[in-house]
C-alpha cells in the first residue's frame, strides 16, 4: 500500500513540515479526498491502489445518493418551506441548489462526462438566463466556476455573465457584492478572482490582474467585506458549497488565487503567508479548519493546503539548489 511506501518520506517539498500527513489521509481520509491525494499530489494514475480508489469512486454511497436524488427533469429537490414565497424567489432558490449540488459532485470527483451532472448543469444555463432577482457576485461566480470547471466555458450564457460582472469592476480594482454597492467585497472579490483562474483564457486578462493587486493591497486587512467581516476571516481555511462558505476559505484562498493567476510570485508577502501556513499544522498531521480553534484538522483543508504547498515549496527548493550550484 502506498501509506508503507517510504519513498513519501523522502518528499523535498515537505521538509520544513511537522510531520509527513500522506499516511494520515491515506489511513483515515474520506475516499475523494484520498482519491485526489494520490492523483493531485502523488501523481499516480496506474498503480494498483490508484485503480482500486477510482474503481470504489464510483460506487461511493453519498456520491450515489446524490445523483439518484436528481428528478427527470434534471432537478435537485429545494427542500425546506418555500409557501408564500413569489416565482421568482423559488427559481432563484433552485438555481442556488442547483449549483450547491453541482460544486459538491465537483467534491466528489465526478466531471463533465457523468450524464445527470450535464442534465443539472442544462438546468443551471436556463435559470441564468431567466433570472430575475438580483444574485450576489459570489453566487455568479459559482456558476461560472461549474461551468469552467464542467467544461462549459464557452456557452453564450456564460460568456455574457463574465463580461458583465468583468464590466463591473471598481477602480479600485475590486467587485462589489452587488451592482448597486459602491465598496468592494474583499472575499466576493477574490472568489471571482480564484474562478476566472481556473481557466487558461482567463488568467492573463488585465481586469484580472488589476483585480490581483486589489487584492494584494488588501491582504491581512480587517473589514475589508461585510458579508465576512473581521479578522479570524483570514483564519478560517475551510470553503463550503451553499450560502457564505462559498467565499470563505481565508489565507489558504488568498494563496489558491495566487497559485492560479500569479504563479511564479516570489513576493515577500506571500513567502511570509505561506511560512505562517506551514506553521499552522497541527500535531495530527493535519491543517484546522480554523487556525487557533480546531486541533484535530480537517481533511479536505489538509488536500488544498498541500496542492498549495507543493506548488510553492517547490519552487523554493529548486531556487535553493539554483543558488547553492552557483557557488
Amino acid at each position: 500500500m502506498l501509506h508503507n511506501d517510504k519513498r513519501i518520506d523522502q518528499i523535498p517539498w515537505m521538509v520544513n513540515f511537522k510531520m509527513n500527513p500522506i499516511p494520515v489521509i491515506l489511513k483515515a481520509a474520506p475516499l475523494p479526498v484520498r482519491y485526489q491525494l494520490v492523483t493531485d499530489i502523488l501523481e499516480d494514475t496506474t498503480s494498483d491502489d490508484f485503480l482500486a480508489l477510482q474503481k470504489n469512486l464510483r460506487k461511493h454511497q453519498p456520491r450515489r445518493k446524490l445523483l439518484a436524488e436528481q428528478n427527470a427533469k434534471g432537478l435537485w429537490p429545494v427542500g425546506g418551506k418555500i409557501t408564500g414565497l413569489s416565482d421568482a424567489q423559488i427559481h432563484t432558490l433552485q438555481l442556488l441548489k442547483q449549483q450547491e449540488v453541482l460544486h459538491e459532485l465537483l467534491e466528489f470527483s465526478v466531471t463533465h462526462k457523468q450524464e445527470k451532472v450535464m442534465l443539472g448543469m442544462r438546468e443551471v444555463l436556463r435559470s441564468l438566463a431567466e433570472q430575475e432577482l438580483e444574485m450576489r457576485l459570489h453566487h455568479q461566480s459559482q456558476a461560472v466556476f461549474l461551468a469552467i470547471t464542467y467544461q462549459l466555458e464557452g456557452n453564450p450564457i456564460i460568456k455574457e455573465l463574465i463580461r458583465d460582472i468583468i464590466a463591473r469592476q471598481n477602480s479600485d480594482g475590486g467587485w462589489s457584492s452587488l451592482p448597486d454597492e459602491t465598496s468592494s467585497c474583499y472575499w466576493s472579490s477574490l472568489f471571482f478572482v480564484w474562478t476566472l483562474g481556473q481557466s487558461d483564457n482567463f488568467r492573463k486578462n488585465r481586469a484580472l490582474k488589476k483585480g490581483l493587486k486589489y487584492l494584494e493591497s488588501k491582504v491581512l486587512q480587517e473589514g475589508e467585506s461585510i458579508l465576512l467581516p473581521g479578522m479570524q476571516v483570514w483564519d478560517t481555511l475551510i470553503s463550503g458549497t451553499s450560502g457564505l462558505s462559498i467565499i470563505s476559505g481565508g489565507t489558504l484562498r488568498y494563496l489558491e488565487t495566487i497559485k492560479l493567476v500569479d504563479s511564479d510570485n516570489k513576493d515577500r508577502k506571500t513567502y511570509k503567508l505561506l511560512d505562517w501556513l506551514i506553521d499552522a499544522q497541527l500535531n495530527t498531521g493535519l491543517w484546522p479548519s480554523i487556525v487557533s480553534r480546531d486541533k484535530q484538522g480537517d481533511f479536505g483543508v489538509t488536500l488544498r493546503v498541500l496542492k498549495v504547498l507543493k506548488h510553492f515549496q517547490s519552487q523554493r527548493v529548486q531556487e535553493t539548489l539554483k543558488y547553492d550550484s552557483e557557488f
